[in-house]
């Protein structure tokens, strides 16, 4: 039921007229930002649940037991990956190019993905079992996969309302469903469930979250469900080079969990596993950004590519002031995160949340560089970057785990270097890669605002650094957007014309 992922952002763009701010708005921009705007407003309501949830497991397990979750859900991730082959991109950009063939490509989809749950989900289950797993952490991994099976037709149905550019619908689903899933496995949880419980509260949440997307496709008008062979091909083909993109996310994150589970210690596995949850959290501005921008970079690439230009380039500007004061924040101030899941048994992971920092910061960037890549049609280079990125943190992740773990107790930290080290590799593709006509001067004057803003922020931060991080951290963000405004980052046009996207899509 989560929404799904990929996509871009806004700027302006077009020759008509110029009275107000608002007229220098197209309406791709307004489209996107009012997608965005809805996916936004959904994750303010959903991340304090999150957050609760997160810190409530987390407390209730233990290190040990939250890190064995971890391991198998990111198992599940890589699974669902191989059974869904991409077709959320795919599914998308195909519907929103042609709503007409929406209940074809919805039917072909789901039809590839219950052939494929089958096979996917028996060979991870025989691999972990030759890889030395117990039974215990098989059965944890059986109930993870088992919510991860019922999700994707959840995903399926997301993607559809995507390629419509109904955000909303998405949005308000995963609202409800959040809120539902939250309360049961809370109470769950309190009333002293362990692994087993938490995750079999899930799949039930899910299944009927299925059911509801499942419900929502007539009223938005998709056509009856069908498949055909030839549109499976045309998915599969189409998919792959997401799939690519795909598992290389997915098979990182899994090789660092198999890796340190094997060269760590189960606590830093646990660990790391906290500082990934609350990176994810700090993520989502940019994932809702890319899920609202990425059907509509697809038509635009079709239809207008110099809006598609501008959209890109507004995008990369957008998360280029957005990720300073997160990232810096999550550097300076890595115990506001942790004391959620509690210091004493999570303390260590303030070492990993101040490398994974440097990281976040590029992984803004590298976001909206990969919607724009994939909707220009360059998915296969792209991929052969994301590979080479794989290769390059998994390569460290040997030599780096064993020494952190040897001289800091906590192999984690070796992970957090390895990761880092492969999204430079990652960024410094997408920008060869990229079409001319978007990284120009409005771009750097961004950058060079959020680079005073840093500085700013950096100095009050260490002046304060004898307070409490609850009293300096809104301190810290007041300077750095005080920095970014001196510096020319926000200016009244920049500001009118935000009031005047936000006026236009939400009145």
């Amino acid at each position: 039921m989560p929404n799904g992922s990929s996509g871009r952002v806004i700027v302006e763009h077009g020759s008509n007229a110029v009275n107000t701010p608002a007229d220098t708005v197209t309406a791709p921009q307004r489209l996107v930002l009012r997608n965005t705007l809805f996916i936004v407003a959904a994750q303010m309501v959903v991340t304090p649940l999150s957050v609760l949830v997160n810190a409530v497991v987390a407390r209730k397990l233990g290190a040990v037991n939250f890190g064995q979750l971890y391991l198998a859900t990111s198992f599940a991730s890589l699974v669902l990956m191989f059974i869904e082959w991409g077709h959320s991109a795919a599914l998308s950009g195909y519907v929103a190019r042609d709503r007409s063939r929406a209940g074809l490509l919805l039917g072909s989809s789901l039809v590839w993905r219950a052939a494929a749950a089958l096979l996917a989900t028996t060979l991870v289950l025989v691999g972990c079992a030759l890889l030395g797993y117990e039974r215990n952490f098989l059965t944890v991994l059986l109930l993870a996969l088992l919510v991860s099976l019922l999700g994707t037709v959840s995903f399926a149905c997301n993607d559809v309302f995507r390629g419509y550019e109904r955000t909303d619908i998405g949005a308000a689903t995963y609202v409800a469903w959040q809120l539902f899933t939250s309360i049961s496995v809370i109470t769950v949880m309190w009333l002293g469930g362990g692994l087993y419980a938490l995750l079999s509260t899930q799949a039930a949440c899910t299944a009927i979250g299925a059911l509801v997307m499942w419900y929502l496709l007539k009223p938005l008008g998709v056509p009856r469900l069908s498949a055909a062979l030839s549109t499976i091909k045309e998915l599969f083909i189409a998919g792959t080079p997401f799939l690519i993109f795909g598992v290389v996310s997915a098979l990182q994150t899994n090789i660092d969990a198999v890796l340190l589970s094997k060269l760590g210690s189960a606590e830093a596995v646990g660990w790391h596993a906290a500082a990934r949850k609350l990176i994810g959290l700090l993520a989502y501005p940019a994932n809702a950004l890319i899920a609202a921008l990425y059907p509509t970079l697809c038509r635009l690439h079709v239809e207008d590519r110099i809006a598609f230009r501008h959209t890109t380039a507004s995008a990369l500007q957008l998360t280029a002031l957005a990720v300073m004061p997160i990232a810096l924040g999550c550097a300076f101030f890595p115990d506001i995160g942790v004391r959620i899941f509690s210091m004493e048994e999570y303390g260590a992971a303030t070492g990993n949340l101040r490398i994974l920092a440097m990281y976040l910061a590029l992984a803004y960037f590298s976001m909206p560089l990969s919607s724009a890549l994939n909707a220009a049609g360059k998915q296969r280079p792209w991929a052969v970057a994301q590979l080479g990125c794989l290769v390059v943190a998994s390569t460290l992740d040997l030599l780096l785990i064993p020494w952190f773990q040897t001289h800091y107790g906590n192999g984690g930290l070796g992970i957090c270097v390895a990761t880092l080290s492969g999204e430079v590799v990652m960024i410094s593709a997408g920008l060869w890669l990229l079409p001319k006509g978007i990284l120009d001067k409005a771009l750097l004057r961004k950058l060079f605002a959020g680079f005073v803003g840093a500085i700013c922020m950096s100095l009050v931060a260490w002046l304060l650094s004898a307070y409490d991080s609850f009293i300096a951290a809104p301190f810290a963000v007041i300077a750095y957007v005080v920095g970014v405004w001196l510096a020319g980052g926000i200016d009244a046009n920049w500001l009118g014309k935000s009031r005047a996207l936000m006026l236009g899509q939400v009145m």
